[in-house]
């Protein structure tokens, strides 16, 4: 074989070990994420993946649906399930609201808790309550972890809260000036990143 031929075979074969090693490279840190939305009623189905993180599906009552003539304590519970559709950990499962109608003029008033029924874990306790979004995409919860193929399942309480000595506003006629406004919202599944 000819110098020539030997160093042409040589380049060729550098060339395709840095295009091999840059494929390698863009496999490994490329991710795609793919959602997917099944709405029927009040329950529906959310699932996400993440590049190489765990399929996650959120099922249940994740809508919230307009409550109208709520007057103070009264409670509203909504469970749903998560569920790791994968044989390695879920990480990272953060929780948002979507669709947030809020009327209520005191935000404070109307607090949220919630509550991994399978585990027992109080996420988010009614002593470090959180109050109903106004915005779109605010954060629920963030930093859940899924087991391997696991399935938990929460329990989401949203309380009008019976407070006048915490400045809960009031009409003229003493009543609670939030009484009988109306709210509605999703919950989803904002990501899922191993």
């Amino acid at each position: 074989m000819s110098e020539k031929k030997l160093m042409r075979n040589m380049y060729i074969v550098v060339i395709c070990s840095i295009v091999v090693l840059i494929a390698v490279a863009f496999n490994g840190t490329y991710s795609f994420f793919v959602a997917k939305v099944e709405a029927s009623g009040d329950s529906r189905t959310t699932s996400l993946q993440a590049g190489e993180a765990a399929y996650v599906t959120i099922t249940g009552s994740t809508r919230v649906t307009p409550i109208t003539n709520m007057i103070p304590d009264d409670r509203f519970e909504y469970t749903f399930t998560l569920t790791n559709n994968d044989n390695f950990p879920a990480k990272n499962v953060t929780l948002v609201w979507k669709n947030v109608k809020n009327e209520f003029v005191n935000k404070k008033d109307l607090i949220y808790t919630l509550t991994n029924t399978t585990t027992g874990e109080n996420i988010i306790t009614e002593a470090a309550s959180k109050p109903f979004p106004s915005n779109n995409d605010e954060l629920i919860t963030s930093n859940i972890t899924l087991n391997n193929s696991a399935t938990n399942n929460y329990k989401l309480t949203i309380i009008y809260v019976n407070d006048p000595d915490n400045n809960q506003m009031i009409d003229e006629e003493g009543n609670p000036l939030d009484m009988g406004k109306s709210f509605s919202a999703d919950i989803e599944i904002k990501n899922s990143i191993d």
